[in-house]
């Protein structure tokens, strides 16, 4: 079968999981009340927007968080995150089994753990993607580096233009740009107006159904 992109680098959080909603949104009240009690309050806009081009500088530069309390946040996130994994988005794993067994090659560049997207492959698609950029990696080659993407391309011999990359937010589009491939802003998830108008405004398609991403690979 002939497939519009031989490759997809796909975000993980609210692009194949629905993340912010089940997970990482609740736990980051959580921690606000423990490390900020008197900040706690947390929009969810907010959350979304200052999410967008990064956790890590926007956390630090909103609530003044230490190294040590970044530290600490992330176990805490980390440990009740595995334990309560969110659901996959309605029509991904049906979408993504299509894909793999047409051929397709399924990387991902996440800001999660490798072992929270192996648990959540296996769980709703039986199968682990091809390869896996996670925070497990160095921080110089996480998103928005072009570094997942250039490795996709040195590991399975492909062409800049066999690769589309999938994300919710910023940093994977400029990720996308810095490696100079086709990408894809996903808006089936939670998003805000803000956050949709720029990220439409930069990439090379946006979508608001699993469902047009699948018109558009399978043509």
């Amino acid at each position: 079968m002939d497939l519009r992109y031989k490759c997809l680098v796909l975000d993980h959080d609210d692009t194949v999981m629905n993340s912010t909603i089940e997970a990482n949104y609740p736990n980051m009240c959580k921690i606000l009340e423990i490390l900020r009690p008197d900040d706690k309050n947390l929009p969810l806009d907010e959350f979304i927007e200052g999410n967008s081009h990064g956790f890590r500088p926007w956390a630090m530069g909103r609530w003044g968080f230490s190294e040590e309390e970044m530290a600490w946040q992330y176990d805490f996130w980390r440990q009740n995150v595995m334990d309560h994994r969110p659901t996959m988005i309605a029509g991904m794993a049906d979408f993504l089994t299509d894909y793999h067994k047409a051929g397709g090659i399924i990387c991902v560049a996440s800001h999660s753990y490798r072992d929270m997207i192996e648990k959540d492959y296996l769980a709703g698609c039986g199968f682990l993607p091809d390869y896996i950029s996670s925070l497990d990696d160095p921080k110089e080659l996480c998103k928005p580096s072009p570094y997942a993407v250039e490795e996709a391309i040195r590991r399975f011999g492909l062409e800049k233009k066999d690769v589309l990359v999938v994300d919710d937010l910023n940093t994977g589009h400029d990720m996308a740009k810095a490696a100079g491939v086709d990408n894809a802003a996903a808006f089936w998830c939670i998003t805000t107006p803000q956050v949709e108008a720029d990220l439409t405004a930069s990439s090379t398609y946006a979508f608001h159904r699993v469902e047009e991403l699948r018109q558009l690979i399978f043509g």
